[in-house]
């Protein structure tokens, strides 16, 4: 798993024949260096204006794309209007699904001027001449009633459709629908402390001491956070990326710097995993559901029941809930791997190498289910082919 920012299929354009567009320069310094590094906290001090237009898709017999124009004038200028304090900014979705009920479109702009702004949105004719014409009448401004969620959302984030003047605010205290800011790293902590109490408790039910298993965790949980980081770092170095992790990162770095320390300390190399399984799952179970709200991981847009309203940070629509399905996997193998290790006690390593790869041979079929497109279909198929195996041997391996 790769946590990272994620669009769908929606892009920025820019406006024509409307008035002067602000746009942002980017600085050319990859982000890897530490020029990049300064711009990078540069943009994440600087304020945007971030403002959300709703509505309903009408009834269509497929897929089909929206464009919104947003503009906006700083309502507390004195004197007269500058270029910063005015913009004009095209957002487009590439596929509304029909059916799937309604729909929140969030612009970020940038390279404005700070203060308070007066914004509106309204829907363009079709950007694509080869389609029919009359394309964007299935498209109604939010009049239907709405969900729970959708109101929530609603009174949570900017509205266009409001007279009330929106405020600019900095990158990360930015209001968009169906996120909540710094949730992610807060459930990876809470999750952090779930796995530590889990395996407290599993330690304690063997009667062992608790000083040199905390060691090793909180060192290997140390160390798998930076490589986390770092891994991501490479994977995305030629998109100059930082802002993101990766969970094969952690898990790398974690299991080598355990497997170290487990030497050292003299430690029970096999009980220590069995300990470690049920608070490892249980995390990824708690860290599942950072993700849901931080709008990372999730599925594309669908009209089916089994959608939950969400949102990939951009466009909030009712969604496959990858996420609480991979919440729901972590957590279950948590509960039954707990039940087991303290029910028969540490098998050597068994439970921990049987709960894993039952959590990577479930994860594989909820990758597929994800907006993000896999790279490679191979790497899926040997990835689960080798969990199912180490699963079957595993099970082999505690049923003698």
């Amino acid at each position: 798993m790769t946590r990272r920012t994620r669009r769908a299929p929606a892009r920025t354009r820019p406006a024509v024949d409307a008035a002067p567009r602000i746009d942002v320069v980017q600085s050319d310094t990859p982000t890897g260096t530490l020029g990049g590094f300064t711009a990078l906290l540069e943009s994440a001090t600087q304020e945007i204006l971030a403002v959300t237009y709703w509505f309903d898709p009408a009834p269509h017999p497929k897929p089909y794309p929206v464009t919104v124009r947003f503009s906006g004038r700083r309502v507390d200028v004195k004197g007269q209007l500058s270029s910063g304090d005015r913009f004009v900014q095209d957002e487009t979705i590439e596929e509304v699904v029909p059916g799937s009920g309604p729909i929140s479109l969030t612009t970020r702009v940038r390279g404005i001027n700070p203060g308070s702004w007066v914004v509106t949105a309204h829907m363009l004719e079709s950007a694509h001449p080869a389609r029919r014409p009359r394309e964007q009448e299935n498209v109604t401004p939010a009049a239907a009633p709405l969900g729970p969620a959708a109101r929530l959302w609603r009174r949570w984030a900017p509205d266009a459709s409001s007279e009330e003047p929106v405020s600019t605010c900095l990158i990360p205290f930015a209001r968009v629908p169906g996120i909540f800011p710094g949730i992610w790293g807060t459930m990876a902590t809470l999750g952090i402390a779930v796995a530590l109490a889990l395996q407290s408790l599993v330690i304690s039910a063997d009667h062992l001491a608790l000083g040199p298993w905390w060691t090793v965790a909180l060192v290997a949980i140390a160390v798998g956070i930076v490589s986390a980081k770092v891994w991501f770092m490479v994977l995305h170095r030629h998109e100059h990326l930082v802002n993101g992790w990766c969970i094969q990162g952690f898990i790398t770095g974690a299991t080598l710097t355990a497997a170290i320390l487990l030497v050292v300390l003299h430690v029970s190399a096999g009980v220590f995993l069995d300990a470690t399984a049920p608070g490892l799952l249980a995390a990824m179970a708690v860290g599942r559901v950072g993700c849901f709200f931080a709008g990372c991981c999730g599925g594309p847009p669908t009209a089916s029941g089994f959608g939950v309203w969400s949102s990939d940070q951009r466009v909030g629509a009712r969604r496959i809930p990858t996420q609480l399905l991979e919440s729901v996997l972590a957590g279950m193998l948590g509960l039954l791997v707990l039940v087991a290790v303290v029910g028969h006690g540490p098998a050597g390593g068994a439970f921990f190498v049987a709960g894993l790869a039952a959590y990577i041979l479930g994860r594989q079929g909820i990758l597929h289910l994800r907006a993000e497109p896999r790279k490679t279909r191979l790497g899926g198929l040997v990835t689960a082919a080798l969990a199912a195996l180490v699963l079957i041997a595993a099970v082999v391996w505690l049923a003698r």
